[in-house]
């Protein structure tokens, strides 16, 4: 049986000025630092065989601790970014709902069928996310992270799950997803952030 552990970055400094990052680099919070840190912590109750973590600095930062806790091998991975957001990216939420109505509107209510205007749609997300994992699904370790972003975390759980992303809340930052696989997926926990206290953060619901 495998092991598949999500995770999200913590707080960014785009987080805090509530802008769609996308692929932009976007550094830590000292708060998403002291995530990162918790979250390590609280992960020693699996042992991890090895990390795939996006390639983008955030999600680099907050993997940091794992490797220094767990001393795992880490594969950086394009594969595991978060959405190019196109035109949105670097904009404020309430910039792109006034800017682009329509597609805003409908990537609230419709994710699965949503793109970000001249970026990525979600259904190429949702392929690239998922032909990255049934790789690793061949590989030989036992319990792997990922370390990511909230929309590939999203378009993993809709595959585990078999159910439109749009039914899938977003996960906190620097939260704990997993499932196990034995031929077919099963959720062990979900969005797991108790660990955090009050420095626990999310996205806004303007997103």
């Amino acid at each position: 049986m495998k092991t598949i552990i999500l995770i999200r970055h913590g707080e960014s400094e785009t987080n805090t000025r509530k802008v769609f990052t996308g692929q932009l680099n976007a550094a830590l919070t000292q708060t998403g630092r002291e995530q990162a840190r918790l979250m390590a912590e609280y992960l020693d109750k699996y042992e991890v065989d090895k990390l795939y973590v996006s390639s983008l600095q955030r999600a680099v930062d907050t993997a940091k601790p794992i490797v220094q806790r767990q001393n795992c091998p880490v594969e950086l991975c394009d594969e595991l970014m978060e959405i190019n957001s196109g035109l949105w990216q670097g904009l404020t939420f309430v910039q792109i709902s006034e800017r682009f109505p329509d597609t805003h509107a409908a990537w609230k209510i419709d994710i699965d069928n949503a793109a970000p205007d001249g970026g990525e749609t979600c259904r190429q997300l949702f392929d690239r996310v998922t032909v990255f994992l049934k790789k690793v699904l061949q590989e030989p370790e036992e319990t792997v992270c990922f370390v990511c972003h909230a929309t590939p975390i999203r378009m993993l759980e809709s595959y585990f799950l078999n159910k439109p992303a749009q039914e899938i809340p977003w996960v906190p930052n620097a939260s704990v997803t997993v499932y196990t696989y034995d031929g077919t997926f099963h959720a062990a926990e979900r969005g797991s952030c108790g660990f955090l206290g009050s420095l626990s953060s999310n996205l806004p619901k303007s997103i």
